[in-house]
């Protein structure tokens, strides 16, 4: 449901989705065609502020962005895959003039038509998928006050925002709040009050949850995983936060902050050959499976390997329903010693990634694989390329042996049948 804090909105939450939903969809069916948001919002009986406002929190693209991404999109399959002229095809996607058409072009995709034509480079700007829409997000300049920073230690993660929150005694001014700096087993959670002081102006992407749980833990997922893949934004570096919103006395509602910037580049897939990878690795099912598998091999790899730990740089990991398979680098000529039955229980092995063709697609949202992959699914099946029928995978690669965001770069694969060469 959106959550939305406008009491006379013309729309409900639902509605919201449904309109927007038909939107997108009649944006879709034409895009050859003349399309301004003035003419959506008649279409729609809604002005065109409404629209832009509701777009833009659903989305996190304007009308006119979402379009023309598109259309450009599209222009790009007829470039790589048709014999249409250029002319053709700046016509289909709106320009008037083939300048209009090479300009708009350069501009989002980051190179002429023609160089597009010969590179090896894929781009693709994925239409919206309304059915993962869960809340409204806000992308806009917020000011935050000067804050006084208390951290507060304690050895159990459940229920410690609340009892940090209690540890302050009365709280004056607006109050926010984020994880901290484990120390041992102790774990942190800083809690920051306001303060004098002219406070700092920065572009965030915000959006309004429940004080529960399973609330707050959807709102980070959807914002992080879904929202952020989908829009022109990417983690502007400062950190995330968030803000409690308090009703007699008791926060009853969070304001999410996750600090954003434009993204710089769009996401290009590229068909690339790979070199033989090959990492150890063990599966897991079920609930925290990821974590599970990864634990396991890294806990082998010390007792057993530790130099392996110490070098490496590249980390496995596949997704498949609700099973996870994790590994470490380790190199083709690595064998795995006589396990004891505990460690054959296990299900410790090795990985071998074959050298071949693949689509590869960087994505710099370190988190669920999973909504790369489906983009890369989409635009594989598009454009009628062939794959292996094997799953997606995630290659995790440090620089420096850094595990810092800024220096951890995520890839995601999929072999392909065949040569696009030949």
């Amino acid at each position: 449901m959106i959550i939305t804090g406008e009491k006379n909105s013309i729309h409900t939450a639902g509605n919201k989705l449904r309109y927007i939903n038909t939107v997108l969809t009649f944006i879709e069916r034409r895009l050859t065609e003349e399309l301004n948001p003035e003419t959506i919002a008649e279409i729609f009986y809604i002005s065109r502020s409404q629209l832009y406002r509701d777009f833009y929190a659903c989305t996190g693209h304007s009308v006119k962005e979402y379009i023309r991404k598109r259309r450009i999109s599209n222009a790009c399959e007829k470039i790589k895959y048709s014999d249409k002229p250029l002319s053709v095809i700046a016509d289909d996607s709106g320009c008037e003039t083939i300048q209009a058409f090479h300009k708009q072009f350069k501009s989002i995709v980051g190179m002429t038509p023609l160089e597009y034509r010969k590179g090896d480079t894929y781009f693709y700007f994925f239409p919206y998928a309304i059915n993962e829409i869960s809340l409204a997000v806000k992308v806009g300049a917020e000011t935050i006050p000067e804050c006084d920073v208390k951290r507060f230690y304690d050895s159990c993660l459940i229920g410690i925002e609340d009892r940090a929150i209690a540890s302050l005694g009365e709280i004056k001014g607006r109050l926010f709040g984020r994880n901290g700096k484990q120390i041992g087993n102790r774990l942190c959670y800083d809690l920051m009050t306001e303060r004098r002081g002219a406070g700092k102006t920065d572009l965030y992407a915000t959006c309004t949850v429940n004080y529960n749980e399973p609330e707050i833990n959807d709102g980070w997922n959807y914002l992080y995983n879904i929202w952020l893949h989908a829009s022109m934004f990417e983690e502007s570096g400062e950190g995330y936060f968030e803000e409690y919103i308090f009703s007699g006395g008791k926060p009853r509602k969070l304001k999410l902050y996750l600090p954003v910037k434009k993204r710089k580049a769009q996401q290009h897939i590229v068909i690339t050959d790979v070199c033989e990878m090959a990492f150890i690795t063990a599966r897991e099912k079920g609930h925290n499976a990821e974590r599970r598998a990864s634990e396991k091999v890294m806990a082998f790899l010390q007792e057993h390997h530790p130099l392996i730990i110490r070098n490496a740089r590249r980390f496995y990991v596949c997704a498949e329903d609700n099973t996870y398979e994790c590994g470490v680098e380790c190199g083709g000529n690595f064998r795995l010693p006589a396990l004891s039955d505990a460690q054959a229980g296990d299900g410790l092995e090795i990985k071998l990634i074959p050298a071949g063709q693949y689509a590869v697609l960087p994505d710099n949202c370190l988190g669920d694989i999973s909504m790369g992959a489906a983009k890369m699914d989409l635009w594989l099946k598009n454009n009628g390329i062939a794959d292996e029928n094997e799953p997606f995978f995630a290659v995790y690669e440090t620089a420096d042996g850094k595990f810092d965001n800024e220096n951890i770069c995520m890839k995601i694969y999929k072999r392909l049948k065949f040569d696009t060469n030949g």
